[in-house]
């Protein structure tokens, strides 16, 4: 793994602050002319989805943009040096873009990740090249995460994770995508191949392994719970089981979930479940979340984020503002074998 080495280029003679030689995107120190909320404003920015850029002027203003879907990084760019520009500061000039410093004399593209660790005609783990790649001899550990499912004409492979994965991957680990191909992708099917490629993970030497996805890929990664050993972590945003394999009465979730629920072996592993008002998807939500309190006790810990206000609907966990508020508490879970911290909005 290359990591940035720090070459600090003072100078008395001039007004300019101190600058650094290569590097990294997270060296919020690095960044020039920034004050306390201004390298405050840069770390919200490191939270966001790629694309993404940043600029920066001399007298310490910031201007920044990120996560919209339909972006291009041109429009990033201009976007982020109009906000710049709008503060009323001369010299705005980009810092950063995507994961990569641009900054004249600072510039440090990150190492590109390596193609799948493990694929098969059904499906593959393949490391995100919108993430920082550590490695798994250096990573603190891996974060699996899963998309969800649209039924067998819809792709979904290669689909971003969500924001809230970004401060995880900033604090040290792998965004490793669990892709499925979609003709094959049964609720069932799906969890064994996760079992197997999460054991795969292990044999590779991750230290940590995180578990997670969104709607499908979410309530795969409930089903390996009933096997010790294969997560320290669960994140399960939405989870959902729908279409092949899954029941199509929506009345009937919770009891679909009531089974899953029922074959989790006790562990240490910490389980997160977020739910949002407004979700079709997901039945009596009140039934959910007392299906997960019943389970409490056969974990290591439990985060219940249960529809907190302002996010609504089955997809509100792809929101740029579900990984502004809730990227940092989850990954503070992730992290921390204590009791969770407090949440915004988060179930007592």
């Amino acid at each position: 793994m290359r990591t940035a080495v720090q070459v600090l280029v003072c100078s008395l003679l001039l007004a300019s602050p101190c600058t650094a030689v290569a590097a990294s995107v997270l060296e919020t120190r690095a960044v020039p002319y920034l004050d306390d909320p201004g390298r405050a404003s840069y770390e919200r920015w490191l939270r966001a989805n790629l694309p993404r850029a940043v600029a920066i002027a001399p007298g310490g203003k910031i201007g920044w943009f990120g996560g919209g879907p339909r972006d291009t990084i041109e429009t990033v760019r201009e976007k982020a040096l109009q906000q710049c520009v709008a503060k009323g500061a001369p010299g705005c000039a980009l810092y950063a873009e995507n994961l990569d410093v641009v900054w004249p004399g600072q510039q440090f593209p990150p190492t590109p990740p390596p193609g799948p660790l493990l694929n098969t005609w059904n499906y593959a783990f393949v490391p995100d090249a919108r993430f920082i790649w550590h490695g798994p001899a250096s990573a603190r550990g891996v974060l699996v995460w899963g998309h969800g499912y649209g039924g067998t004409e819809s792709e979904s492979r290669g689909i971003q994770p969500q924001a809230h994965v970004r401060p995880l991957n900033n604090a040290g680990y792998d965004v490793v995508r669990f892709d499925r191909e979609a003709m094959s992708d049964s609720r069932d099917r799906a969890a064994g191949w996760l079992r197997d490629g999460l054991q795969e993970m292990r044999r590779l030497g991750y230290r940590s392994i995180i578990v997670g996805g969104q709607s499908r890929g979410g309530w795969n990664s409930l089903q390996v719970l009933d096997t010790p050993g294969l997560a320290d972590v669960v994140i399960a945003v939405s989870p959902a089981a729908h279409g092949s394999g899954g029941s199509t009465n929506l009345s009937a979730q919770a009891d679909d979930l009531r089974a899953v629920m029922g074959a989790v072996a006790p562990s240490r592993t910490r389980v997160a479940f977020v739910q949002f008002n407004g979700d079709f998807f997901i039945g009596d939500a009140d039934r959910r979340a007392e299906l997960l309190r019943s389970v409490a006790p056969r974990l290591g810990a439990l985060l219940l984020i249960d529809r907190p206000d302002g996010l609504n609907g089955h997809g509100a966990g792809n929101s740029f503002d579900f990984g502004q508020r809730f990227g940092d508490c989850l990954m503070h879970f992730a992290l921390d074998p204590l009791p969770p911290r407090s949440c915004p909005g988060k179930a007592p």
